[in-house]
């Protein structure tokens, strides 16, 4: 992406504020500015004002620096975001997109209307191999980040996470010299380790930082924490140094015992890995022996960082960089980003955050702007008025008479414009619902299959007659209707078929209600309201269907924490039995049957009777076009004329109307029900 010619990357740690200003110089940077203050606090101690210690910390850079001109990037903890590495099944370029936003709605565990995510795709190049990275941090951190700056009149550009802000400045810097590397960039409360290696990229954050190390010298030398950070930073000074590395080994062992694990777990991934050197960075590896230690346990080099490369600095300025080298990575790249040179260039940055950040960035200008057109538009005030008196004793012309007919014949055209506008929404919407079913399309089969699977299905013995017996439970379900909605809270079902409400209602009842409910950890407002409509032949049927299809369906997707399907539903569903059509009785012509309700046993006052036209397209798969033979004892010819009973696929036993002249018919009462229920997406 295009960067600005100058850019400052700000890195907040629990200790200080990191800064560093470059400005583009050729295939170099160069340096124009850096800082590391001091907070007045450690933001670890848990009785401090977090925000209040940061504030302080940026007024104070802005007192020494301006940003008006420059892009500002920031960092953000590893350990406060998302992030994972998924392997690409091979598919053109232009459908990596789709795929990656299906991913990231399985693997990040909130709905992505409540976080800000990217991606990045590596690819190694002798590999057809292609792996994304997604990284994702929920909405309301990122808005607790940037407050910050918001408060104290800084607009930001850019948010990235820090162990890919270090990743950047490796990359840029060529730190690993075109090895296999693990950089290890050590910080007060946690270290973030980033595998390198032929173009790709795997991070993990561990929660052991150099506090860690001076909670250990607390506690062996009973001091305060400042006392025993200072005996840390002063360990080959001091005539107790044996005992002051002997408090510290349990720290040095843990920490190498978690390289190791992750190590290894990276490995067990990336079978034809081979990682040679491991780059270490942040003020921890001022620690003597740190260094050592590391390379002993882990068997293999361990470099820690003294330079960037690809900097210009005057002398002044180097030989500060190079004090301060250990604890500005994560701001290098940063600033890396900034001016658009940056290996991965994903930002967290709210959309609606960045707009309003540019804009007050320009205000100035467009006050500016204002003020000039307001002097125009005064002076061009005179001309008008003056102008004006003239024009009002004109005569009209014969142009002005064309004119006219113009601007009548475009407000005409404009009418039927606006009368396409509710169209073409129209049109709009029911795209939208085609779009989300497509973009669902995953779902379907096993959405479709618990819905089966939840239908009570009874059968009655073979050759049992409604005489005999009552009638069996079958159900045959005619249609299933998904239509998306962005906001399922907003959607009533009382009263049938639902259609989706307004994207922006905001009506969080019922799913606050049912969240409490469930235990569920987070609900989700957009899905599927569908509605089944089907039938059943026992009067009561709709109410067995009712309390199983309920009680089976919601243990099958609970909106619990354990649910591991893509979809879940809520207890909100709506039944009505429907209409009912009677079962026919030969020699009576049943109210409503009309005249055919002796001769045509399927009854109804269609062409060809209720049964015919609602239940043969089900059982025989066939449309028949024709009305049914006359009633005869018995046999095809109550029903259909033969050739369309040769058409039949399958059995036709199902479609004798008599067994002799007086007999009731083999058909049963039908009920039919429609049931409307939501499906969350998660």
């Amino acid at each position: 992406m295009a960067g600005a010619q100058s850019a400052w990357g700000i890195d907040i740690g629990t200790m200080s504020l990191k800064a560093i200003k470059l400005r583009k110089d050729g295939d170099r940077v160069q340096v124009e500015a850096f800082d590391v203050i001091d907070h007045d606090q450690p933001l670890s101690d848990p009785t401090i004002n977090r925000d209040e210690i940061i504030r302080r910390s940026l007024t104070r850079f802005l007192d020494r620096h301006t940003t008006r001109r420059d892009a500002v990037f920031v960092s953000v903890p590893g350990s406060m975001a998302f992030s994972r590495f998924v392997k690409l099944p091979p598919v053109e370029p232009k459908k990596v997109p789709e795929i990656v936003r299906f991913e990231a709605i399985q693997q990040i565990p909130f709905p992505l209307d409540q976080v800000n995510w990217d991606f990045y795709k590596f690819q190694a190049p002798d590999s057809p191999d292609v792996e994304v990275g997604i990284f994702a941090m929920k909405k309301d951190l990122v808005e607790e980040v940037l407050a910050n700056f918001t408060a104290v009149g800084m607009s930001v550009q850019g948010v990235q996470l820090s162990p890919l802000a270090v990743y950047n400045a490796a990359a840029y810097d060529d730190m690993s010299n075109g090895k296999g590397a693990v950089i290890v960039d050590m910080g007060a409360d946690h270290t973030d380790l980033v595998v390198v290696e032929r173009g790709m990229i795997w991070m993990r954050s561990i929660n052991i930082g150099g506090s860690h190390f001076t909670d250990a010298l607390s506690k062996s030398f009973k001091r305060p924490f400042d006392k025993a950070e200072e005996l840390k930073k002063n360990a080959l000074q001091s005539k107790y140094q044996k005992q002051i590395f002997q408090a510290m080994r349990p720290v040095f062992a843990d920490l190498v015992a978690d390289i190791q694990r992750s190590i290894g777990h990276y490995s067990s991934s990336h079978r034809d890995s081979r990682l040679d050197v491991v780059v270490g960075m942040g003020n921890p590896f001022r620690l003597p022996n740190l260094q050592k230690y590391l390379q002993q346990e882990l068997k293999m080099d361990v470099v820690r960082l003294d330079q960037f490369k690809r900097v210009n600095a005057d002398s002044k300025t180097a030989a500060a960089l190079n004090d301060n080298i250990l604890s500005l990575p994560a701001a290098y790249g940063l600033a890396i980003q900034g001016l658009g040179l940056a290996e991965i260039d994903t930002n967290l940055l709210p959309v609606e955050i960045a707009r309003k950040m540019m804009w007050k960035s320009k205000q100035p200008w467009f006050i500016a702007a204002t003020a000039l057109i307001v002097l125009g538009v005064a002076s061009l005030g005179a001309k008008y008025y003056s102008a004006s008196g003239a024009f009002d004793k004109m005569e009209k012309s014969d142009t002005a008479v064309s004119n006219d007919a113009a601007l009548g014949k475009f407000s005409a055209a404009k009418q039927k414009y606006n009368a396409l506008g509710d169209s073409v929404k129209a049109s709009q919407e029911t795209a939208e619902n085609f779009v989300k079913l497509a973009e669902y399309r995953a779902l379907w089969p096993m959405l479709t299959m618990d819905i089966l699977d939840s239908l009570p299905q009874a059968h009655a013995a073979a050759g049992a007659g409604p005489s005999s017996q009552p009638a069996p439970l079958n159900i045959v379900l005619t249609r299933i209707d998904p239509v998306f909605s962005a906001n399922l809270s907003g959607v009533s079902l009382t009263g049938g078929p639902a259609t989706p409400a307004p994207a922006n209602a905001n009506t969080n009842t019922n799913n606050a209600n049912n969240n409490a409910q469930t235990g569920a950890v987070a609900d989700s407002n957009r899905g599927f309201i569908v509605t089944i409509n089907g039938y059943t032949t026992a009067p009561e049927g709709w109410k067995v269907i009712k309390s199983q299809f309920e009680d089976v369906l919601m243990d099958k997707a609970k909106h619990v924490a354990a649910n591991s399907k893509p979809y879940y539903f809520l207890p909100e569903e709506v039944y009505s039995p429907g209409q009912v059509i009677p079962r026919p009785t030969p020699g009576a012509n049943p109210t409503g049957m009309g005249a055919t309700g002796v001769t045509t046993p399927w009854g109804g006052t269609g062409a060809h009777g209720s049964y015919w036209e609602f239940f043969v397209p089900d059982l025989a798969g066939v449309h028949p076009t024709t009305a049914p033979a006359a009633a005869a004892p018995g046999g095809l010819g109550a029903v259909m004329n033969a050739a369309q009973a040769r058409d039949l696929p399958g059995p036709v036993d199902a479609f004798l109307s008599t067994r002799d002249s007086a007999s009731t018919p083999l058909l049963y009462d039908a009920y039919t029900f429609t049931f409307v229920f939501k499906v969350h997406v998660k």
